[in-house]
């Protein structure tokens, strides 16, 4: 028996291996495309963009933990607010 490919297959049990393992590459493409679709929402939420918008400081603040974000966040508020 021969597939589309070209691949010649000699027995059933080989055709079966070969759709198993086309079955888990296309369920391991919608793993990889669900992911990709939530990193990209992630990017564009409002802190994320705000962050970017901070340039250097926004990288620094990628790279810091929570609450030195949020400290950081609550003085630019207040800076932005005033001017």
């Amino acid at each position: 028996m021969t597939d589309m490919t070209g691949k010649s297959y000699s027995s059933f049990e080989e055709i079966d291996q070969a759709l198993e393992i086309l079955t888990l590459e296309k369920q391991l493409g919608r793993i990889k495309l669900a992911r990709s679709a939530s990193r990209t929402l992630e990017s564009l939420s409002p802190g994320n963009l705000a962050i970017d918008s901070l340039g250097a400081l926004g990288g620094y603040l990628r790279s810091s933990g929570t609450l030195q974000k949020f400290v950081v966040m609550l003085i630019a508020r207040n800076f932005f607010k005033k001017t």
